[in-house]
């Protein structure tokens, strides 16, 4: 669970439309940030595994996208906290 939950239920409580932005934002980035953490792993084993160069790169590539998403993720619980503000919800004990 986020430590910030507190603050989703509150602004699902006001009926602010920061929650959609902070729920999608929370799901990105976990998303992101387990799928790099695989990644990473997966890419050595299968790259010594094989010997190929090339499946490492692979798994380089998806470790990048994986990291794109996650900070996506993060990007989106920011603006939902600006919409929060704009709500008059307070986050800053969040």
């Amino acid at each position: 669970m986020s430590l910030d939950y507190p603050l989703y239920e509150e602004m699902v409580r006001k009926g602010s439309r920061a929650a959609l932005w902070w729920r999608i934002g929370d799901i990105l980035y976990y998303i992101g940030l387990l799928a790099a953490i695989v990644s990473i792993p997966l890419g050595i084993s299968h790259t010594v595994k094989s010997g190929l160069v090339s499946v490492g790169l692979w798994y380089l590539l998806a470790f990048i996208c994986c990291v794109g998403i996650w900070l996506s993720g993060g990007l989106l619980k920011s603006h939902s906290y600006k919409l929060a503000e704009r709500d008059g919800i307070e986050t800053s004990k969040y």
